[in-house]
């Protein structure tokens, strides 16, 4: 009888066990990171102030070019620089202002998602944005000393909406590009 009811008993937390090795397996697995998210800059955050591209730009942000927004619904300006912090590498921007947070939200989103990441649009017959689409790309993989190259890569892995800006941020991870973006709101915005 006892064999019996261990068997049973055996059986009902099979399934428990499973869902809490999992559950273990994930936490170890974010903790083992050294990031977790939580201290990631977050993808959408509005410190409750309208910045223009005259502040981007008295930050450590070099402007390359301004984009037309003739085909980037809702924002009123667009730039393409670069901005390095202290003696640090330079790392590239794509900055998209709208006249508000909502506006960058709900206007900017698709747009930031089409020329960022993994599964970036980065052929202007595909792009619904055309305008700077060659410096939303970067050349990825490397051959036998350098020579060979695999392909062209999206250049943003990630992006993110800080109040009225919408941030392209250079990175070959999300988590990069997140980083690099919380660089630039804290040029705009300096922690205390």
């Amino acid at each position: 009888m006892i064999s019996k009811n261990l068997k049973t008993l055996s059986a009902r937390h099979v399934p428990l066990s499973i869902a809490l090795l999992i559950l273990s397996t994930i936490f170890i697995t974010g903790c083992g990171s050294g990031q977790s998210e939580d201290e990631l800059f977050p993808q959408i955050s509005d410190p409750g102030q309208i910045f223009t591209l005259k502040d981007v730009l008295t930050t450590p942000y070099k402007e390359l070019r301004n984009y037309s927004t003739d085909q980037l619904p809702g924002a009123t300006d667009a730039s393409y620089g670069f901005m390095r912090i202290g003696s640090g590498d330079p790392y590239d921007f794509e900055i998209r202002v709208y006249e508000s947070h909502q506006e960058a939200v709900h206007q900017g989103t698709a747009m930031a998602i089409e020329g960022t990441g993994e599964n970036a649009i980065l052929s202007e017959d595909d792009a619904t944005f055309k305008e700077g689409i060659k410096d939303r790309r970067t050349i990825i993989g490397g051959g036998v000393g350098g020579g060979a190259r695999s392909g062209i890569g999206p250049k943003f892995a990630s992006y993110s909406i800080f109040g009225n800006i919408v941030m392209l941020c250079q990175g070959s991870d999300p988590e990069t590009s997140l980083e690099r973006c919380g660089l630039m709101a804290n040029a705009l915005v300096p922690s205390e």
